[in-house]
């Protein structure tokens, strides 16, 4: 650092004079090139010795990461494109089940020129934004944001092959692609081109009998699909440009048990479903006066066609169609800026304004039901603000900021609000502290109210008969949904007692609590039955025909949990040695992730006047605690992740029979999955590898590796009919071949 000039890095750092200089920083920043101009900060003659020129890496988000991987970290996950890697590293954000927001570049896109198909080896860095990011951005202040820094120049042809196969036989797989990625400053642009197949598993590989009526039926269904992704992203003068087009196309066959007696040909009864879908998508991003702004629209059109082979009274076969389709128009407008400079920093806001139209349809025949239509306009229009309360250095209470949100939106002729805050405090650089609240008027979306109508047979367990059938289960849109409110609170501390590496201690309460609304359908138990009889239709014997599984309206709901998890990181040298170790790629790095969720409270009332159903307590089948784990350890070259999740056991009530006769009584179960990925070039001695190697990774994928699955028993121990090891879980366990090629 020299004399009279500040650098900024994208580290957390407290400077004496730190208001000044974010006022400075600030100004700077609103004639200061946008970050994409890949040129840096210049002017016709050098800075004088006391100017203070704040710069920042290409790519750096607004808000300062709490973790970041390199290049190296990158590699240790042998990932095949980037977002398989974003998948991966989901445990680090200490929301393993949940996919977070992607930013590209400190941008937002918005899904529009996603670099999801790009090879990972295309990343500078990925950094893991602190959770304040999701307001700052105009988003959910509950979301968690990953912000992707792409190199400035990268150019390769990509081709994956990988097929696979269940360990216990019957089904295997086979998935390709090929694409073209190009990344030259701020134009980057890609095609790719993806195809995979699953063969059908068929009973008989399970029940162990070779008879025809075994042969006729499939556990789990054939599966074709190819997809085609195009994106070009340029510089137009001040802004960037970006147009997508993506299509994709996937078709399901089952085996639904033999025809007819009467049919001499004897063949199987078939379910079949076809589904396609285009999307174009355009964007436009820059500075527009000062703001940072970007414009996107998107179209989407997807068909859906279905049918079911039934066998009917006459003894002969009745086909049963359903055609959906779907159109969704929709525009959004966003802008970003610092407004003002308080003594604490800069204040930042974010306006976004959206709009969208969708139209869907559906049509049945074989079935004496009405055709369906929705339509609906949606406008939405939301401010964010962020004010510094108190710098990271020179304040007496530590870094302290506030961020708040409002919004209004308009479905149909309804208004809807909503609004947010959350309080962000730093009191020690170790130490991180939020909290947050939110309201919201809820509609439900285009999707639970106008979704393609599915019909699908099922292999589902009947809990009130002990048995398992082969019942209809429908899902789609449900036009009977109404309106509800959400209230939402959280609280989240984050420790780092040895700076930013090598631990991490995270625990965060969030409690959610609905008034009317929607929710999506529980598992079908005897509770939910008698909650929802006109959802399940059973014949005079009482044999279970089908579940109109679709979204449901609800009275109330409340969810309360707490997330908990540590992040452990190793290395085998230290900073001092990082040159040494990398020139003779012989050192090893490890990562370790546990993540443990419980839920303490998970109640869903449907109706006024009716009891809760308690899903942690017997009405639903759901595990209270849910431990997850990952342990990522590689060098240059190899690397190995093993990875899983535990939960814990459970008992789900019969009320049929008094006293806990006929309930259900749920193992814990422990899963786990192992990938191994090499890449030979990097582990012969230099030089002595052949061309074929160069840039070539091998992978192998163990899923299922302990050939586990949830075990359950009755009262008087024994294993009810539909819980046996294959009924559970057909496929078992399974592995995966894959080879990656760059060149």
């Amino acid at each position: 650092m020299t004399a009279g000039r500040t650098k900024y890095c994208g580290c957390r750092k407290r400077y004496a004079s730190g208001a000044t200089h974010a006022a400075l920083a600030a100004l700077l920043s609103l004639t200061a090139p946008p970050l994409h101009a890949a040129t840096p900060l210049q002017s016709a003659a050098e800075p004088k010795s006391d100017d203070i020129v704040v710069t920042a890496p290409v790519g750096e988000a607004l808000v300062e990461p709490e973790a970041e991987l390199t290049e190296a970290d990158i590699a240790a996950y042998g990932a095949s494109t980037i977002g398989d890697l974003i998948a991966r590293i989901t445990p680090l954000t200490g929301r393993p089940g949940e996919q977070p927001i992607v930013l590209v570049n400190g941008k937002r896109i918005d899904g529009v020129g996603s670099v999801n198909g790009f090879p990972p080896e295309a990343l500078a860095r990925l950094a893991i934004l602190r959770l304040e990011a999701a307001a700052r951005y105009g988003y959910a202040s509950d979301r968690r944001v990953v912000n992707v820094v792409l190199k400035r120049h990268f150019s390769a042809w990509q081709s994956e092959a990988g097929a696979g196969m269940a360990t216990a036989g019957g089904r295997a797989s086979t998935r390709a692609s090929i694409g073209r990625f190009v990344i030259d400053g701020d134009t980057r642009w890609n095609a790719q081109l993806q195809a995979s197949r699953d063969e059908p598993l068929l009973q008989s590989e399970r029940d162990g009998r070779r008879d025809p009526a075994s042969r006729a039926r499939t556990l789990m269904p054939s599966a074709d699909a190819a997809s085609l992704n195009l994106t070009v992203a340029r510089p137009l003068g001040q802004f960037v440009g970006t147009v997508a087009i993506d299509a994709a196309k996937r078709g399901q066959r089952q085996l639904l048990g033999l025809g007819p007696a009467e049919d001499t040909a004897a063949r199987a009864l078939r379910g079949d479903r076809d589904t396609s879908n285009i999307g174009l998508s355009t964007m436009v991003a820059g500075n527009l006066d000062g703001w940072n702004g970007s414009l996107i629209l998107r179209y989407d059109r997807s068909w859906s066609d279905a049918s079911i082979e039934r066998i009917a009274p006459a003894s002969t076969i009745a086909i049963e169609t359903t055609r959906s389709r779907s159109e969704n128009l929709s525009a959004q407008f966003n802008l970003n800026r610092t407004i003002l400079t308080l003594p604490a920093g800069a204040a930042t806001a974010n306006l976004t304004i959206g709009t969208t139209r969708n139209w869907s349809a559906s049509q049945r025949t074989g079935r004496p039901l009405p055709a369906a239509e929705f339509r609906r306009r949606q406008t939405d229009a939301q401010l964010s603000l962020t004010l510094p309360l108190s710098p990271a250095s020179g304040g007496t209470v530590g870094d302290l900021s506030l961020d708040l949100a409002a919004g209004l939106g308009s479905a149909s002729g309804s208004l809807q609000k909503r609004y947010e805050a959350s309080v962000n405090w730093s009191p020690v650089a170790a130490l991180e502290l939020r909290a947050a609240t939110g309201f919201a008027d809820l509609v439900p979306t285009p999707d639970q109210i106008g979704g393609a109508y599915v019909e699908e047979i099922r292999h589902i367990y009947d809990i009130r008969r002990q048995e398992t059938v082969d019942a209809l289960w429908i899902t789609g849109g449900n036009p009977d949904l109404g309106r509800g409110t959400q209230r939402s609170y959280s609280l989240r501390a984050a420790l780092r007692p040895f700076g930013p590496a090598p631990l991490t201690l995270t625990s965060e309460y969030r409690r959610q609590e609905a008034s009317g609304g929607v929710a999506a359908f529980p598992t079908l138990t005897p509770a939910v039955e008698d909650a929802f009889p006109e959802r399940v239709r059973r014949d005079a014997a009482g044999r279970l025909l089908s579940v109109d599984a679709r979204p449901i309206a609800i009275a109330h709901d409340i969810d309360e949990r707490l997330d908990s998890s540590l992040i452990l990181a190793i290395a085998a040298h230290n900073r001092s040695e990082h040159a040494t170790a990398k020139a003779n790629g012989s050192r090893w790095q490890a990562t370790l992730a546990v993540t443990h969720g419980l839920l303490l409270r998970s109640e869903l009332v449907t109706r006024p006047g009716l009891p809760p159903l308690d899903r942690i307590d017997g009405d639903v089948a759901q595990s209270r605690h849910t431990l997850g784990f990952q342990f990522v350890a590689s060098k240059p070259g190899l690397g190995i992740t093993l990875d899983g999740s535990w939960q814990s056991p459970f008992r789900l009530r019969n009320p049929d029979l008094p006293g806990g006769r006929g309930d259900y009584h749920y193992r814990g179960v422990l899963t786990a999955n192992l990938r191994l990925h090499a890449e030979p070039e990097k582990l012969l001695p230099k030089g002595n590898s052949p061309a074929w190697l160069s840039n070539l990774q091998i992978s192998f994928d163990i899923r299922n590796l302990l050939g586990t699955y949830r075990k359950v028993a009755l009262a008087d121990g024994t294993v009810p009919a539909g819980y046996r090891r294959y009924d559970v879980d057909p496929l078992g366990r399974s592995v995966q071949l894959s080879l990656r090629k760059r060149f």
